[in-house]
């Protein structure tokens, strides 16, 4: 979050291209420091968008979380900045609108968003793509 200019509207560009059809899904980690993958540690906001649904997830020290509300029962698989495969867990994927609203509460208090209340996510041993 380091790095987005004071000007942009993160959130907006999303939309915009979401709005534009996406013809694959769509995801990002966000961070406010650069990403490190390999952490167990830091706090990362995976989001993503796929039309009328989109993905999210909450990873920080204590563990990897998904919506209780989400409705996809088995893994998926979204592109990481539309390129790399990756798979997502189940119960990840909310209306788009959803996304949108834990995306600008976390770019607002870069603190775990609370708009949606969280469960604790698959391990990713468990997938099965």
């Amino acid at each position: 979050m380091n790095t987005l200019r004071p000007d942009s509207d993160l959130v907006a560009e999303v939309r915009a291209l979401n709005s534009a059809g996406v013809e694959i899904p769509w995801m990002w980690h966000l961070t406010e420091e650069a990403f490190d993958g390999r952490s167990k540690t830091q706090e990362i906001l995976t989001f993503g968008i796929n039309n009328s649904v989109g993905i999210l997830r909450w990873n920080d020290h204590s563990g990897r979380y998904v919506p209780a509300l989400g409705k996809n029962t088995e893994w998926l698989s979204y592109y990481l900045a539309g390129f790399h495969e990756s798979g997502v867990p189940p119960y990840a994927e909310v209306p788009v609108e959803i996304v949108y609203s834990t995306l600008t509460e976390f770019l607002d208090t870069r603190m775990k968003p609370t708009r949606v209340e969280w469960r604790e996510a698959a391990s990713p041993m468990s997938q099965s793509l």
